[in-house]
């Protein structure tokens, strides 16, 4: 079992429905007329959002994500696939909506990548841009070293059962930054082990007001702050998803 594209699309946790959900309400609610996702994957959010624009573009550095996205995109022809990192870029263009959605924004493991990452989408930004980040909430966060913690659990096509487990191996106070491991189990009918693959993560984990400040330093305004993909700010969730836009003359 190679850990490829379709164990993407094959994560049954339900938040997953509510952050497509989330981002169609956000399109209809900002109205607009094209839109940039940066780490667009397998197209799991961006194809739904391509019949509501006039014009996408899907940022990401797998060729196989890429090429999964414009199968998932089907017969559409109203967006663009660009095979490109989003620390520094510049598609000489401005987006009414530009959105990193679930962590993605978390494997930038550095101040300066992710300075230099927040400077380039400012760059495709005017003031009447959104853009939307969601990461962890580090205040609500809570990781046991060296246990591993079940994901979920579903059912394939042939009938055998694929878990997803992770843990935390250690944690680098200093850098904010965690060393994780991701496990992958094909089960039989009688739980037999039929295929492991285990692979090796890291993500930075920056404390909430650290962020924030990173934020307000390079341009950006919060103009609000949802917990969870309802648009509340009250319920204690491990998300945090800021709606930011960008102060002019910055």
């Amino acid at each position: 079992m190679k850990y490829d594209t379709k164990l993407y699309d094959l994560d049954p946790r339900s938040f997953l429905k509510e952050e497509v959900s989330f981002y169609l309400k956000l399109v209809e609610k900002f109205k607009p007329k094209n839109i940039l996702e940066l780490g667009v994957g397998s197209g799991r959010i961006f194809s739904k959002l391509l019949n509501k624009v006039v014009y996408g573009v899907g940022v990401d550095i797998s060729d196989n994500m890429l090429d999964v996205c414009r199968k998932t995109c089907d017969d559409k022809r109203n967006y663009e696939l660009i095979n490109l990192n989003f620390i520094n870029f510049n598609l000489n263009q401005k987006f009414d909506l530009i959105y990193m959605p679930f962590n993605t924004f978390q494997h930038l493991l550095s101040v300066e990548d992710q300075t230099k990452c927040l400077v380039s989408i400012k760059r495709h930004m005017d003031k009447n841009s959104f853009f939307i980040l969601d990461v962890m909430d580090s205040d609500n966060i809570v990781f046991e070293l060296n246990n591993w913690k079940l994901d979920y659990s579903t059912k394939l096509p042939n009938g055998n059962i694929l878990k997803r487990e992770q843990k935390t191996l250690k944690v680098n106070k200093k850098t904010h930054v965690f060393y994780k491991q991701f496990r992958y189990q094909e089960l039989g009918k009688n739980k037999e082990l039929k295929d492991e693959s285990v692979f090796d993560a890291l993500m930075k984990i920056t404390p909430n007001q650290k962020l924030e400040k990173l934020l307000n330093r390079f341009g950006f305004e919060i103009v609000n702050k949802w917990s969870n993909y309802h648009f509340k700010d009250s319920v204690k969730t491990k998300k945090i998803i800021y709606c930011l836009k960008a102060y002019e003359n910055h």
